[in-house]
This record gives C-alpha cells, structure tokens and sequence, in this order.
C-alpha cells in the first residue's frame, strides 16, 4: 500500500477518535457520573439526597363518556391529555376494574397520574423534591425507541452513536498502536492485561 495512503488512513483514524470524543464529552460525564453513584451509593448520602415522595397536586372528576376507548394505551393518553400531561408515560403494572396508574416520566421528577375508576376521579401527583442524583440516573438509563416524543427519540439515535463511537474508538485505538513500532511491546502488555483482567473477573461473576 503506497505510503500516502497510510498517511490519510493515519488522518482519518486520528479524527474520528478526536472528534467523536469531543462531541460525546456531555454523554460521557453523564454515564461516568452516574456509574460512580451507582458504584458508590454512599455518595448520594453524603450529597443530602433525599428519597422521593409524591405530592398531590390536582384531583379532578371524571366520568367516561360512551367515546373514550377501551383500549389502555389510548386510555392513558386521553387522560394524561385531561389533565395536561401529554408526553412520554408508562403504565404501571397491569389496569383492574378498580383502577388504572399512568406514570408521566420526567428527568425532573415523575408524574402519577391516577384513574381511579368506582370512584371516577384522577388524582395527580408529583414526585418530589427534585434530585440532581435521580436526574442523572435518568439520564444514564434513558434508552430506546418507545416513546414517540421528540427529545427521548433523539436521546436514543445518540446512544445508538455512542455504541458506534466506542467501536470507532477501539478500532482506532488498536490501530494507531499498531502504527506505532516503538510501542508494541507496552502498548501489547496493557492489552494483554486488560483482556486478562476482563476474562478472569467474567469467570469468577459466573461461578
């Protein structure tokens, strides 16, 4: 291979391991955050986090009429709608003939909304207080492709670019060890070390 192509393939390589770290900076320090918190759960105490509560804020009557659906999927977006809610939800555990629990889900704290149907009302309640801790674990665990809402659609094609850049980085991690003669052995030690360590502790987990 002509010597100019390695050089551009050395260019190449170089860039997407700068510039897909720089523009992963923000993700990287969320996920570093809160692996450590998770790690280290101790932390949480001695930063004052206090465990959630949830607060009633509106209890509004509802009757439904003979156009609100049956199935609980639309249910729940009619009555997040009712009380001005909409936004990406779940529902929690599975709707009775006495009731039915949506959880409107925010970084900044979730909403309950409750149907609570011999009694034909919907009480709303909010999680509080905000946590700085819940937020980031939030942030660390938001995935998929589920809720058809904008951000959380957005959130997920970048984690799908996150998986992308880390293989990026690896694959041009090795390569420019591999360019790079007077650091085999070194560079070959750590990787060995590093595949060691991984392989053992793998064993040792499923014993």
């Amino acid at each position: 291979m002509p010597k100019s192509i390695w050089a551009r393939l050395d260019t190449l390589m170089r860039q997407l391991h700068l510039w897909t770290g720089l523009f992963l900076i923000p993700w990287m320090l969320i996920y570093a955050a809160s692996a450590l918190l998770l790690n280290h759960p101790e932390l949480a105490k001695l930063m004052g986090a206090a465990p959630p509560t949830w607060r009633e804020v509106e209890r509004i009557d509802f009757t439904p009429n003979d156009s609100f659906p049956s199935e609980p999927k639309e249910q729940a977006q009619r009555l997040l709608a009712k009380v001005n809610l909409e936004g990406a939800h779940r529902i929690q555990g599975k709707p009775n003939p006495n009731q039915m629990v949506i959880i409107r889900i925010r970084g900044s704290g979730h909403d309950r909304v409750t149907w609570r149907k011999q009694e034909n009302q919907v009480v709303v309640e909010r999680q509080e207080p905000f946590s700085m801790i819940r937020l980031v674990h939030f942030l660390h665990f938001r995935h998929g492709y589920k809720q058809p809402v904008g951000a959380y659609l957005g959130w997920a094609a970048v984690v799908d670019f996150v998986v992308l850049s880390l293989a990026l980085w690896v694959i041009s991690g090795i390569y420019l060890w591999a360019r790079l003669k007077r650091r085999w052995v070194s560079g070959g030690v750590c990787f060995a070390a590093g595949c060691g360590l991984f392989a053992v502790l793998v064993v040792l987990l499923c014993w």
